[in-house]
């Protein structure tokens, strides 16, 4: 009897190990089942902060869970960008950035070791214009942007314009002003727009490079004049700014490509889910109209549509690292 009770017993658990290898996928829970960070790698109220929460706010409706933003400024984005690949490809850590800085940091700052294939890109959040802008009281009278051109042509370097920070969208429409059009100016990197934006208020700086998200309610409250826009038409919001295509520079388009992104090794199918969840938040008409509202579009797509994109912004850079404007430590 003995034997035979033994025998019993490894037959129960020889079965139940059975049960739970065949049963055990199944009884997983489905992505998500918890609450997901998202790193946003810039400063609260700037524009990838204020396009991102107005996206997530309807992605967690999506997706049943809450998604958490987290704001890591820092280095251009490589701060929250790290932060990001230090923690497990599951799903539940996600960045938010801007596209420009994964590929240009390597180039400006050497010892950073964050790489664009670092990243999957789950989709692209918004696309937002830049802006060339003084305070509408500036000491040097100026009020569009042939004023501009004379005075740093009359005065070479004297001109402080202050940007997002070192490999940001910003500074490369800064190079591109200087390049495309043969003046020197005083460039002042910041940590962030809306740091730059208030010294601009205050007096501290001459101009700026901003997106339209941040400076668009000090422009139409006439305490900023902007001088031109870097999309290809002249956007609703702002009637009366001219684009640099109509200053003369036909090919100077350029945009400011927020992005949601995953490590590399995140599985297919988190992606898939959550690229659906973010196609369906900016197909609606409340989020399109709170992201119009600051001057952003949107840009759906699936997860190879939305790396195509990403790809093509990146090509932008070849002349500028090509001719050597972008270098270490500019």
């Amino acid at each position: 009897m003995s034997k035979l009770r033994d025998l019993l017993k490894i037959i129960v658990l020889n079965s139940a190990a059975v049960l739970c290898t065949v049963t055990g996928p199944t009884v997983q829970a489905a992505y998500p089942d918890r609450p997901i960070r998202v790193i946003v790698a810039f400063p609260a109220g700037g524009n990838v902060d204020l396009t991102t929460r107005a996206v997530l706010a309807r992605m967690s409706h999506e997706l049943g869970q809450p998604l958490v933003v987290v704001n890591m400024p820092g280095a251009a984005g490589s701060i929250g960008a790290g932060s990001v690949l230090r923690t497990r490809a599951d799903g539940y850590t996600l960045l938010s950035t801007t596209v420009l800085p994964l590929v240009v940091n390597p180039v400006i700052i050497p010892d950073i070791k964050i790489r664009q294939n670092d990243f999957l890109t789950i989709g692209l959040l918004a696309s937002v214009p830049c802006l060339l802008e003084v305070k509408a009281d500036n000491k040097y009278g100026i009020r569009n942007f042939a004023d501009f051109l004379a005075h740093a042509r009359a005065h070479p370097d004297d001109l402080s314009v202050g940007h997002g920070g070192n490999g940001t969208m910003n500074q490369i429409v800064e190079l591109e002003i200087q390049r495309d059009f043969g003046i020197q100016i005083n460039p002042i990197p910041y940590k962030g727009s809306a740091l730059v934006l208030s010294d601009l208020l205050g007096g501290q700086i001459d101009a700026m490079i901003d997106q339209l998200t941040t400076s668009q309610p000090q422009i139409q409250q006439g305490t900023l004049v902007a001088l031109a826009i870097t999309s290809a038409k002249r956007v609703p919001s702002l009637p009366n700014v001219p684009t640099f295509a109509e200053l003369g520079k036909p090919d100077f388009e350029m945009a400011s490509y927020s992005a949601l992104m995953a490590p590399k090794g995140t599985p297919t199918n988190v992606l898939e889910k959550l690229n659906s969840a973010l196609n369906k938040a900016i197909a609606d008409p409340t989020v399109q109209k709170q992201l119009a509202s600051v001057g952003a579009s949107v840009a759906p797509g699936n997860l190879k549509e939305a790396s195509d994109i990403v790809a093509r912004e990146q090509k932008k850079l070849d002349p500028l690292l090509t001719s050597g404007m972008l270098t270490p430590g500019s």
